[in-house]
């Protein structure tokens, strides 16, 4: 489990955590046979992820990952209440959906999945009803490793940011006949696998109006940008995007700030090492990230845990926040701005979660999340 939004209480926690007993826990007055694991009880597993509570903590909107048809596993959409416990499937039976993202008012839940007989990016109220397609969003098999969110909402629950690729200025002729190639960065990804070559598509920032369905492309060029965050003032998006000369041979993921209005793009950081996972702060003054600090030149891993870092929104005041000496994964914000959330790789790969003011200090242990959790 990933560590998404922090929230008082223990109800709320303890029922997020049945999520995960109830994927792999039998149900009462089962039966409670033992037998030797066989190849077909694969079919029957379930894991849950990507859990995300709502603005006001009420709900939480969670995939369950299913591997009991041909091909890849794959991922249904579940809201649950957190006082009852009661958990309500988004979609029908064999409807694909995931990455569920909350609007600002707690009105609806923006998701990659199916809905008016399309796929793509849709939304839907934590309810179930009003199911709308919006848009189709592409993505591409490149190489980029450590790319975060690909949706954003803008804070008055209007507007929809998120990533979708096009056609680079390679895709024609890597593609033809006879398959010519000019990039370095010819393979597709390894987690990919399913195609021998680069689809050579770049991702850009678009954003969708959810009442017309209105599109429009923010960013062009042959860059890569993802990892977004809409900021609270609602005049910008960061972003993380390597635009370095030489992209295919060296690894530096930088952050920028995109003007909503005009396209007008600002440079945040400038170093040799890589950051991702950028996020404003409630009050927008402040973006907490993940970063590296050795310069880097190599695409195939950084080579280096990453730490979590925050900064002021203009990019002053850079400078590394929680001290645990491992792995640590994506900042999250508390609700107030005073506090940072954050998961921190431990040996036997289990995950710590840990809250951290950002003012600095210790971190403080707030629990332990078994291994292959997500």
């Amino acid at each position: 489990m990933r560590v998404r939004q922090l929230v008082s209480g223990s109800t709320a926690a303890a029922s997020v955590l049945a999520l995960f007993a109830a994927a792999i826990l039998p149900r009462e007055g089962a039966a409670q046979t033992v037998s030797a694991f066989q190849p077909a009880d694969y079919q029957r597993m379930r894991s849950v992820a990507q859990a995300e509570f709502s603005p006001d903590a009420k709900l939480v909107a969670y995939t369950v990952v299913r591997y009991d048809r041909p091909g890849r596993p794959w991922p249904q959409l579940w809201v649950l209440d957190v006082a009852s416990g009661k958990s309500t499937r988004i979609g029908g039976e064999n409807d694909v959906a995931e990455s569920p993202v909350w609007s600002p008012d707690g009105r609806w839940i923006a998701y990659d999945g199916a809905a008016e007989g399309k796929r793509g990016l849709a939304v839907v109220h934590p309810d179930g009803s009003g199911a709308t397609f919006l848009t189709e969003a592409h993505g591409t098999n490149s190489p980029l490793p450590g790319t975060g969110a690909e949706a954003t909402w803008s804070p008055d629950s209007k507007q929809i940011a998120f990533i979708s690729a096009t056609p680079g200025p390679e895709t024609a002729d890597a593609t033809g006949d006879p398959i010519v190639i000019t990039r370095y960065l010819y393979k597709p990804d390894a987690g990919e696998g399913l195609t021998r070559f680069n689809d050579n598509r770049r991702l850009h920032i678009f954003t969708v109006d959810v009442a017309t369905k209105a599109v429009r492309q923010i960013t062009k060029g042959n860059n890569y940008e993802h990892s977004i965050d809409w900021s609270p003032r609602g005049e910008e998006i960061v972003f993380a995007s390597d635009q370095s000369p030489e992209t295919d041979q060296f690894f530096n993921y930088d952050l920028f700030a995109l003007k909503v209005s005009d396209g007008s793009v600002r440079r945040l950081t400038a170093t040799e090492n890589a950051e991702y996972d950028p996020k404003f702060s409630p009050d927008g003054k402040m973006i907490a990230f993940r970063a590296t600090k050795r310069g880097l030149t190599d695409r195939e891993t950084t080579m280096e845990d990453t730490h979590v870092w925050v900064m002021n929104a203009d990019g002053s005041n850079r400078h590394e926040l929680a001290a645990v000496d491992n792995r640590q994964g994506a900042p999250v914000w508390s609700p107030d701005g005073t506090q940072i959330a954050f998961e921190a790789m431990q040996v036997g790969e289990q995950w710590h979660a840990y809250t951290v003011s950002v003012e600095g200090g210790d971190p403080r242990p707030i629990a332990a999340i078994a291994p292959g959790a997500e």
